[in-house]
């Protein structure tokens, strides 16, 4: 049984990555739907992903929001 903060989301089937590069995207649209369903104000996506995230500004201000 989830607990009531917990936040599903949708199953996607494996996928096979074809380089590393694939892969590293796969991983950052992954984190990056993470990361909005729990702070919607960061407005992350895999495009800009390290760029939100390069310096741990955006991160600070939302742990300090806390």
């Amino acid at each position: 049984m989830a607990s009531a903060g917990a936040v599903l989301l949708e199953a996607r089937p494996f996928r096979p990555f074809k380089s590393s590069e694939e892969y590293l995207y796969a991983m950052k649209e992954d984190l990056a739907e993470w990361l909005t369903v729990l702070y919607p104000e960061l407005r992350i996506n895999a495009d800009n992903f390290l760029d939100r995230l390069d310096t741990g500004v955006a991160l600070c201000r939302i742990s300090y929001q806390c």
